[in-house]
């Protein structure tokens, strides 16, 4: 069985250069598995700074079953923001840039918006038995407690006229090591979980619906203050819009007793086959 850390704990290859393997389960590359293997990668070259946001595109389709070569570039280094851009690789041919910041921390403006409204964790069904027969068991996956607030995504179809909003609950159920760099990275693998589906659910589709065709263009994390990813996160996904064949999609992150830790962004790309 593969654990979500061990996908995520990046092997150092040397010269700012690591290795992310693949647990193999499925065809196509997951997203959140580029982004959080970047957040460690980057990571791994800092110190004494927190991440706060990442910035990513998606420039080739990766292959799940293979293992992922990241370089590390420092790009800048300064008195309380280090930068670092990361290149994800496949046989040689880049499939995933990344531009990642990290910051001190200063005292000054603190608020945040509140957790929206949701029905409680214990209410709802969990995604990952929901899910089984197509994500199978033994991979990282099983390491995630998912609870989906949102239609029921076995389903092919969704009703038609919903609008474009979703919303589960999510928490990493093994032990955690004491690194924020971890915490940050699962929440990056799972901020990229159905992400593209709000775009789709007026339309009565879901990302996974006979004839269509989803593909993740970019994404984009801000890290706005501690957290902890073994605790309920609930994440609230919306798009204001779609146009020209492309959907964008905002999503907060928050708990309950900090409000929002965290916000997201992602443009997809639709095909529809008939």
């Amino acid at each position: 069985m593969t654990s979500l850390l061990d996908v995520l704990n990046v092997e150092s290859q040397g010269d700012d250069a690591f290795v992310g393997s693949s647990s193999g389960m499925i065809q196509h590359l997951f997203g959140g598995q580029l982004l959080g293997q970047s957040v460690v990668a980057a990571g791994r070259t800092v110190e004494g700074r927190e991440i706060n946001s990442l910035h990513g595109y998606f420039l080739h389709a990766g292959d799940g079953r293979r293992p992922v070569q990241y370089e590390v570039q420092r790009t800048r280094d300064g008195r309380s923001f280090s930068s670092r851009r990361v290149v994800g690789l496949q046989d040689g041919h880049q499939i995933w840039s990344a531009d990642v910041s990290f910051h001190t921390g200063e005292p000054g403006l603190e608020r945040a918006e509140e957790q929206p409204p949701s029905r409680t964790p214990d209410e709802l069904p969990s995604f990952m038995e929901g899910m089984r027969s197509t994500m199978g068991s033994g991979s990282e996956w099983d390491d995630l407690d998912i609870r989906w607030g949102g239609p029921w995504p076995p389903a092919g179809r969704a009703p038609d006229g919903l609008p474009p909003h979703n919303q589960f609950w999510f928490r990493f159920t093994k032990d955690l090591p004491d690194d924020p760099v971890l915490n940050a990275a699962v929440l990056a693998y799972v901020s990229d979980l159905s992400f593209l589906t709000p775009v789709l659910l007026p339309d009565g589709a879901f990302m996974w619906s006979p004839g269509v065709r989803a593909t993740s263009l970019d994404h984009a994390v801000w890290f706005h203050r501690p957290f902890s990813v073994d605790e309920w996160l609930l994440y609230d996904q919306y798009s204001p819009v779609a146009s020209r064949g492309r959907g964008f999609v905002m999503g907060g992150i928050s708990a309950a007793d900090r409000g929002r830790v965290a916000s997201t962004a992602q443009e997809g790309m639709f095909r529809f086959k008939a």
